[in-house]
């Protein structure tokens, strides 16, 4: 056994997995592609080099310490994939069944005014905070009304949603289906901000709105 390889393709494995499942958690997200993809040639190179080092020399040269070792990246490894996989976090909340919300009735519209680019401009998404009712207007549609090609984007700042880059004159819509204060940014230009304030009512009064507004839910 090669004690030097075996320590090194020890660590380069933790510090794949542990990489992968920051990237995919959501606890990072500067330069998540590029870490994920390192993070993943660092797990693949360790398993090759801590195999390589384990076989040199035969197993009966592995000293039980050395197994105790093993086993202990083993159970991290294994009970790491293992929590991943029941509470959908980590690289297996890729795999999570998204939970369909029906759109409202009524949608609010967000502009991304033209100039939004601008950090001298302190009107950018407008209306800049809002106010939605779940069942009534909980869908939010942002426009991006730049007339330059400068794209931008609606990004929850703890990531609950995230709309991705869209150009001038594209839009992204989403439907939110918890009460609650939601602040969001513009990743590209974070002087950009907004936030949606969700409220939940009970669900005659919700009926009553709609009916007033000669809508049904």
């Amino acid at each position: 056994m090669d004690s030097t390889s075996t320590w090194i393709g020890a660590v380069m494995i933790l510090l794949g997995v542990a990489g992968i499942f920051i990237t995919y958690s959501g606890i990072s997200h500067t330069f998540e592609l590029g870490m994920q993809a390192l993070s993943s040639l660092l797990l693949f190179t360790g398993v090759i080099i801590f195999a390589g080092g384990l076989v040199r020399g035969g197993f009966p040269s592995v000293k039980p310490f050395q197994l105790a070792v093993i086993g202990l990246i083993v159970f991290i490894s294994t009970a790491g994939l293992t929590i991943s996989a029941v509470t959908y976090t980590g690289p297996f909340k890729l795999i999570k069944p998204e939970e369909v919300v029906q759109e409202s009735p009524i949608k609010v519209i967000v502009k991304i005014i033209p100039g939004s680019w601008d950090p001298n401009q302190p009107d950018n998404y407008v209306p800049k905070n809002i106010k939605v009712i779940l069942g009534v207007n909980h869908t939010v549609v942002w426009i991006n009304a730049e007339t330059i090609e400068v794209a931008h984007t609606v990004t929850h700042n703890n990531r609950l949603f995230d709309s991705g880059l869209f150009g001038p004159g594209l839009n992204w819509s989403y439907s939110f289906k918890e009460p609650g204060l939601y602040p969001y940014h513009c990743i590209p230009h974070p002087w950009m901000k907004g936030s949606v304030d969700v409220t939940k009512l009970p669900t005659e009064e919700v009926q009553n709105i709609l009916t007033s507004l000669g809508l049904s839910s």
